[in-house]
């Protein structure tokens, strides 16, 4: 690749890791505890649900109109306003006095913090070397697994011993630490020749894409394993409480080894789809995502599921790069930002329907009627991406760096 990469590219990418590291450690440490709380207002999986699908409705909404903004006047100031607005819901979570008002607080949540991963991602993918975009993209993910592996076992801790006062302060304070990090060492990398360029319409990028079809299956597929998820997310909270008997510590480290998982795996593999390929690398990662659903669904055993867990976060490791990547290669970059808040947007269409699904069906499947459900999607996923996915070559390169138009050769 001819593009240059500023010599203070690697340290910026660092920083948006670190970020990322201290936001999620927040974020995961009270996911565990959404069904405590509930719990504790008198409310059960149906509030657990609803609330879920408020977030992932207004985050669908805002997604795709903040990762515009984000094209027009810079990652900056949607990565700090995002991070602000996390300090503000999770002090709204900690100081909530019903079931009602939790689920607004989330919902409110989503509209302000739905253009973080857009434009954090954007930033990568302005700074980093194509060559070497899913490796950096890793390197993020990894700073996120940080999260999955400190916060749950954090938070459940923290709660078993003190209530759900201390881990949440303690979510609030993690954040407070992001954004100063983003204040203090997070540029701008938007160029500002692009900014200009930017305010083109949403179907005009999707004419100077370099392969339409590609786009919108890898949309199906970012939709796809966002909605299995979400579609266990409820049931699976209750179902280790209810049925396996399990402490919110036990729950904590079960999600935790997901994220160990996860971490080492982007740390170490996330370069993979770079060298060999995005499409082999997406299909390989689907394929042990489903690991986790078929694990709760078959195993009672706590180390057999933890076992299933540690396989889907290796799995989750492969496919997100290898698929934000392959977003990046085929998409110019002045839309990058807005590309990805697409990405966001169909994952949170996947995180509202998931929990309505699962509302709807609870009366009549039992748990691990629904595992097998998000088990079977995943497969079908993994088909896509092995066959009818293309899969690209680079052989032009920016536009903004070569006065030329980025093109793809299948």
């Amino acid at each position: 690749m001819s593009t240059k990469i500023d010599r203070k590219s690697p340290g910026i990418l660092v920083a948006l890791a670190l970020c990322m590291a201290l936001q999620m450690t927040g974020f995961v440490m009270i996911l565990p505890l959404f069904a405590r709380r509930f719990e504790s207002f008198g409310a059960g999986v149906e509030a657990l649900g609803i609330s879920a699908m408020a977030y992932a409705l207004t985050s669908t909404v805002a997604a795709p109109f903040i990762g515009t903004l984000a094209d027009r006047i810079g990652r900056r100031p949607i990565i700090l306003l995002s991070l602000a607005a996390y300090i503000v819901a999770f002090s709204g979570y900690l100081f909530a006095t019903s079931t009602w008002l939790l689920i607004v607080l989330r919902g409110l949540a989503g509209v302000f913090t739905a253009g973080l991963i857009p434009a954090i991602t954007g930033s990568v993918g302005d700074l980093a070397l194509e060559d070497r975009r899913a490796q950096w993209i890793g390197i993020l993910n990894g700073g996120a697994s940080v999260g999955w592996i400190a916060g749950p076992i954090l938070g459940g801790l923290l709660y078993d011993h003190f209530g759900y006062v201390v881990p949440f302060a303690a979510a609030i304070v993690m954040t407070v630490g992001a954004l100063l990090l983003a204040v203090f060492l997070i540029p701008e990398t938007y160029k500002d020749t692009h900014l200009d360029r930017s305010r083109s319409s949403l179907k005009s990028g999707f004419q100077t894409l370099s392969s339409p079809s590609t786009f919108f299956l890898l949309m199906l597929i970012s939709f796809g394993v966002m909605f299995a998820w979400a579609f266990i997310e409820p049931k699976l909270m209750f179902y280790a409480y209810d049925d396996l008997g399990w402490t919110s510590s036990q729950l904590g480290l079960a999600m935790s080894t997901y994220g160990a998982a996860l971490m080492f795996g982007e740390f170490a593999l996330g370069q993979l789809s770079d060298r060999v390929g995005r499409k082999p690398v997406l299909a390989l990662g689907l394929m042990l995502f489903s690991a986790q659903f078929i694990g709760l669904a078959i195993f009672h055993n706590v180390t057999w599921i933890v076992m299933s867990f540690i396989l889907a976060g290796l799995g989750n490791a492969l496919y997100d790069p290898a698929l934000s990547a392959y977003i990046l290669d085929i998409t110019p970059p002045e839309y990058k930002a807005r590309s990805m808040g697409l990405k966001s947007t169909v994952g949170s269409i996947g995180s509202l329907l998931g929990p309505a699904s699962v509302v709807l069906i609870s009366p009549f499947a039992g748990p691990q009627v629904v595992f097998l459900i998000s088990a079977g999607l995943v497969f079908v996923l993994t088909f896509i991406s092995g066959l009818a996915l293309h899969t690209p070559q680079l052989i032009v390169s920016s536009r903004f760096e070569s006065q030329s138009t980025l093109t793809l050769q299948k």
